[in-house]
Protein backbone atom coordinates (compact mmCIF):
# COMPACT_ATOMS: atom_id res chain seq x y z
CA UNK A 1 0.00 0.00 0.00
CA UNK A 2 1.45 3.65 -0.94
CA UNK A 3 2.40 5.21 2.10
CA UNK A 4 2.68 2.43 4.36
CA UNK A 5 6.49 1.18 5.71
CA UNK A 6 7.33 -2.19 6.04
CA UNK A 7 9.36 -2.78 8.61
CA UNK A 8 11.17 -5.97 8.46
CA UNK A 9 12.81 -7.54 11.92
CA UNK A 10 16.30 -8.74 11.31
CA UNK A 11 18.11 -11.53 13.70
CA UNK A 12 15.65 -13.72 13.30
CA UNK A 13 16.46 -17.59 13.27
CA UNK A 14 14.33 -20.83 13.01
CA UNK A 15 16.54 -23.87 14.43
CA UNK A 16 15.75 -26.98 15.23
CA UNK A 17 16.67 -29.25 18.83
CA UNK A 18 19.04 -31.83 18.42
CA UNK A 19 20.04 -32.58 21.93
CA UNK A 20 18.59 -32.38 25.39
CA UNK A 21 19.80 -33.48 28.61
CA UNK A 22 19.91 -32.71 32.34
CA UNK A 23 22.52 -30.97 33.91
CA UNK A 24 20.75 -31.07 37.50
CA UNK A 25 17.55 -31.53 38.85
CA UNK A 26 16.16 -28.20 37.31
CA UNK A 27 18.82 -26.94 34.83
CA UNK A 28 18.17 -28.44 31.51
CA UNK A 29 20.56 -28.09 28.26
CA UNK A 30 18.99 -27.48 24.86
CA UNK A 31 21.07 -27.57 22.00
CA UNK A 32 20.05 -26.05 19.04
CA UNK A 33 21.10 -26.24 15.83
CA UNK A 34 20.67 -24.24 12.01
CA UNK A 35 22.73 -23.78 9.32
CA UNK A 36 22.30 -19.87 9.08
CA UNK A 37 24.27 -19.99 13.04
CA UNK A 38 27.19 -21.07 11.31
CA UNK A 39 29.85 -18.45 10.87
CA UNK A 40 28.70 -15.85 12.89
CA UNK A 41 30.33 -14.15 15.68
CA UNK A 42 28.02 -14.40 18.79
CA UNK A 43 28.90 -12.34 21.88
CA UNK A 44 30.50 -13.64 25.05
CA UNK A 45 27.35 -14.95 26.86
CA UNK A 46 24.82 -12.81 24.91
CA UNK A 47 20.68 -13.00 24.99
CA UNK A 48 18.90 -14.44 22.70
CA UNK A 49 14.74 -14.00 22.83
CA UNK A 50 12.84 -17.45 22.07
CA UNK A 51 9.85 -16.72 20.70
CA UNK A 52 7.53 -19.14 22.47
CA UNK A 53 3.16 -19.46 22.95
CA UNK A 54 1.55 -17.62 25.74
CA UNK A 55 -1.02 -19.52 28.43
CA UNK A 56 -3.48 -16.80 26.14
CA UNK A 57 -1.99 -17.83 23.08
CA UNK A 58 -0.31 -15.05 22.11
CA UNK A 59 2.81 -14.87 21.40
CA UNK A 60 5.75 -13.74 24.44
CA UNK A 61 9.72 -13.85 24.11
CA UNK A 62 12.05 -15.17 26.72
CA UNK A 63 15.69 -14.20 27.12
CA UNK A 64 18.12 -17.03 27.19
CA UNK A 65 22.04 -16.78 27.93
CA UNK A 66 24.10 -18.55 24.78
CA UNK A 67 26.11 -21.15 26.60
CA UNK A 68 28.30 -21.65 24.24
CA UNK A 69 28.22 -21.32 20.39
CA UNK A 70 30.01 -23.95 17.52
CA UNK A 71 30.02 -24.33 13.99
CA UNK A 72 26.15 -24.32 13.09
CA UNK A 73 24.92 -24.69 17.29
CA UNK A 74 24.02 -23.02 20.01
CA UNK A 75 23.85 -24.35 23.57
CA UNK A 76 21.07 -22.70 25.89
CA UNK A 77 21.47 -23.93 29.73
CA UNK A 78 17.59 -23.46 30.95
CA UNK A 79 16.34 -23.29 34.59
CA UNK A 80 13.21 -25.16 35.12
CA UNK A 81 11.96 -23.03 38.02
CA UNK A 82 8.37 -24.65 37.62
CA UNK A 83 6.03 -21.55 36.32
CA UNK A 84 5.83 -19.71 33.32
CA UNK A 85 5.72 -19.88 29.52
CA UNK A 86 9.68 -20.51 29.85
CA UNK A 87 9.88 -22.91 32.10
CA UNK A 88 6.85 -24.84 30.20
CA UNK A 89 8.00 -24.55 27.18
CA UNK A 90 12.38 -25.51 28.28
CA UNK A 91 10.26 -28.56 30.00
CA UNK A 92 8.67 -30.04 27.29
CA UNK A 93 10.90 -29.68 24.36
CA UNK A 94 11.84 -33.16 22.12
CA UNK A 95 14.55 -33.90 19.55
CA UNK A 96 13.06 -32.57 16.65
CA UNK A 97 11.15 -29.73 17.95
CA UNK A 98 11.08 -26.17 16.25
CA UNK A 99 12.40 -22.79 18.02
CA UNK A 100 12.64 -19.85 16.56
CA UNK A 101 14.44 -16.96 18.38
CA UNK A 102 15.72 -13.38 17.86
CA UNK A 103 19.34 -11.79 18.69
CA UNK A 104 21.87 -11.71 19.75
CA UNK A 105 21.75 -8.99 22.23
CA UNK A 106 24.51 -7.80 24.93
CA UNK A 107 27.84 -9.12 26.05
CA UNK A 108 29.24 -9.63 29.16
CA UNK A 109 32.83 -7.80 29.17
CA UNK A 110 36.35 -9.91 30.30
CA UNK A 111 38.46 -6.78 31.24
CA UNK A 112 42.03 -6.69 32.02
CA UNK A 113 41.94 -6.85 35.57
CA UNK A 114 43.90 -7.97 38.07
CA UNK A 115 41.17 -10.07 40.10
CA UNK A 116 37.80 -10.98 38.97
CA UNK A 117 34.83 -12.27 41.18
CA UNK A 118 31.36 -13.68 40.02
CA UNK A 119 28.47 -13.52 42.24
CA UNK A 120 25.32 -15.01 40.92
CA UNK A 121 22.36 -17.20 41.92
CA UNK A 122 21.10 -20.40 39.09
CA UNK A 123 19.69 -17.35 36.67
CA UNK A 124 22.82 -16.27 35.94
CA UNK A 125 25.22 -19.68 35.99
CA UNK A 126 25.32 -20.38 32.42
CA UNK A 127 26.91 -16.40 31.68
CA UNK A 128 29.18 -17.48 34.37
CA UNK A 129 30.01 -20.82 32.47
CA UNK A 130 30.67 -18.93 29.63
CA UNK A 131 32.58 -16.13 30.99
CA UNK A 132 34.83 -18.67 33.17
CA UNK A 133 35.90 -20.61 29.46
CA UNK A 134 36.73 -16.86 28.34
CA UNK A 135 38.84 -16.09 31.10
CA UNK A 136 40.97 -19.92 31.24
CA UNK A 137 41.31 -19.22 27.69
CA UNK A 138 43.18 -15.92 28.52
CA UNK A 139 45.00 -17.35 31.38
CA UNK A 140 43.14 -16.37 34.29
CA UNK A 141 41.06 -17.59 37.13
CA UNK A 142 37.53 -16.66 38.32
CA UNK A 143 36.16 -16.44 41.51
CA UNK A 144 32.70 -17.32 41.73
CA UNK A 145 30.08 -16.96 45.03
CA UNK A 146 26.87 -19.29 43.89
CA UNK A 147 23.52 -19.40 45.23
CA UNK A 148 21.62 -22.83 44.63
CA UNK A 149 18.51 -24.35 45.96
CA UNK A 150 20.96 -27.34 47.23
CA UNK A 151 23.32 -29.32 46.61
CA UNK A 152 21.98 -31.37 44.01
CA UNK A 153 21.86 -27.93 41.77
CA UNK A 154 26.13 -27.24 41.52
CA UNK A 155 26.22 -26.46 37.81
CA UNK A 156 29.49 -27.50 35.55
CA UNK A 157 31.76 -25.04 35.44
CA UNK A 158 35.23 -24.95 34.16
CA UNK A 159 38.59 -25.95 36.24
CA UNK A 160 39.46 -22.25 35.89
CA UNK A 161 36.33 -21.18 38.27
CA UNK A 162 37.40 -21.70 42.58
CA UNK A 163 33.91 -22.00 43.40
CA UNK A 164 31.86 -21.55 46.30
CA UNK A 165 28.13 -22.95 46.50
CA UNK A 166 25.73 -21.05 48.78
CA UNK A 167 23.09 -23.67 49.49
CA UNK A 168 19.36 -22.02 50.44
CA UNK A 169 18.13 -25.43 51.74
CA UNK A 170 14.81 -24.45 52.03
CA UNK A 171 14.86 -20.50 52.40
CA UNK A 172 13.55 -18.29 50.17
CA UNK A 173 15.25 -17.08 46.50
CA UNK A 174 16.01 -13.32 45.75
CA UNK A 175 17.01 -11.96 49.22
CA UNK A 176 20.76 -10.60 49.62
CA UNK A 177 21.44 -12.46 52.50
CA UNK A 178 23.58 -15.42 51.15
CA UNK A 179 25.92 -13.22 49.12
CA UNK A 180 26.36 -10.83 51.52
CA UNK A 181 27.73 -13.20 54.04
CA UNK A 182 29.64 -15.05 51.75
CA UNK A 183 31.80 -11.59 51.11
CA UNK A 184 32.21 -11.12 54.80
CA UNK A 185 35.52 -13.77 54.08
CA UNK A 186 35.85 -12.75 50.43
CA UNK A 187 39.66 -11.36 50.52
CA UNK A 188 40.37 -9.69 47.32
CA UNK A 189 43.42 -10.10 45.18
CA UNK A 190 46.47 -7.58 44.09
CA UNK A 191 45.35 -4.84 41.67
CA UNK A 192 42.62 -3.72 40.61
CA UNK A 193 39.41 -5.92 40.15
CA UNK A 194 36.65 -6.42 38.55
CA UNK A 195 32.83 -8.24 40.01
CA UNK A 196 30.03 -9.80 38.04
CA UNK A 197 26.68 -9.69 39.70
CA UNK A 198 23.87 -11.50 38.21
CA UNK A 199 20.36 -12.48 39.48
CA UNK A 200 17.44 -11.05 41.44
CA UNK A 201 17.41 -7.05 40.49
CA UNK A 202 16.52 -6.31 43.64
CA UNK A 203 19.22 -8.52 45.39
CA UNK A 204 21.79 -6.81 43.00
CA UNK A 205 20.93 -3.45 43.76
CA UNK A 206 22.11 -4.42 47.31
CA UNK A 207 24.85 -6.52 46.84
CA UNK A 208 26.28 -4.14 44.55
CA UNK A 209 26.42 -1.48 47.07
CA UNK A 210 28.56 -3.86 49.49
CA UNK A 211 31.21 -4.22 46.72
CA UNK A 212 31.98 -1.22 46.85
CA UNK A 213 34.34 -1.74 50.21
CA UNK A 214 36.62 -3.85 48.10
CA UNK A 215 37.73 -0.63 46.14
CA UNK A 216 35.01 -1.40 43.20
CA UNK A 217 33.65 1.68 41.38
CA UNK A 218 30.42 1.22 39.27
CA UNK A 219 32.14 1.01 36.18
CA UNK A 220 34.07 -1.90 37.70
CA UNK A 221 31.22 -4.51 38.45
CA UNK A 222 28.75 -5.52 35.33
CA UNK A 223 25.41 -6.37 37.29
CA UNK A 224 22.48 -7.41 35.20
CA UNK A 225 18.80 -8.42 36.50
CA UNK A 226 17.33 -11.78 35.45
CA UNK A 227 14.71 -12.08 36.81
CA UNK A 228 12.44 -10.32 40.34
CA UNK A 229 11.08 -11.39 42.86
CA UNK A 230 7.43 -10.05 42.39
CA UNK A 231 7.27 -11.99 39.39
CA UNK A 232 8.04 -15.07 37.97
CA UNK A 233 11.91 -16.11 36.64
CA UNK A 234 11.98 -15.65 32.98
CA UNK A 235 14.69 -17.94 32.22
Amino acid sequence: MPGVQHITRTGQFLTTVTELRMLSPRMRRIVLRAPEIAGRNWPLACDIAVVLAGPDGREVRRRYTVRSSAGDQLVLDAVLHGHGPGSSWAQSLEPGHQVSFFGPRGEVPLPAAGWLLALTDEAGLPAIGALAEAAAAAGRDLRVLAEIAEDSERYPLPANAEVRWLTRDGRPAGTPDLLLGALEGFRPGTGPGYAYLLGESRMIVVVREELTRFGLSRSEVYAKGYWNLNSRPTR
